[in-house]
């Protein structure tokens, strides 16, 4: 029963750290429509200060921004560098 625990405590470990290291970083913003509305991807291109990082979240459609607010823009941040 122990074995059993720790085998699934070390897989979920592996498959943690594996999708946190798979992190992609931009060289360039991506083009609109290829960002899930939420979605966060890094750019490195070079807005940031020194030893920080662009954060960008995508938004809705911004066709959809004359409707009750169901549109929402990009947002952009300088993050630290992990």
């Amino acid at each position: 029963m122990i074995y059993f625990g720790a085998l699934g405590f070390f897989l979920s470990l592996i498959l943690i750290d594996g999708h946190a290291a798979s992190q992609e970083i931009y060289s360039r913003e991506p083009a609109k429509g290829l960002i899930r509305p939420g979605q966060k991807v890094l750019v490195d291109n070079g807005r940031c200060p020194r030893g920080q990082i662009l954060e960008v979240t995508g938004g809705t459609n911004p066709s959809l921004r004359g409707r009750h607010g169901q549109s929402t823009e990009r947002e952009r941040r300088c993050v630290p560098r992990t």
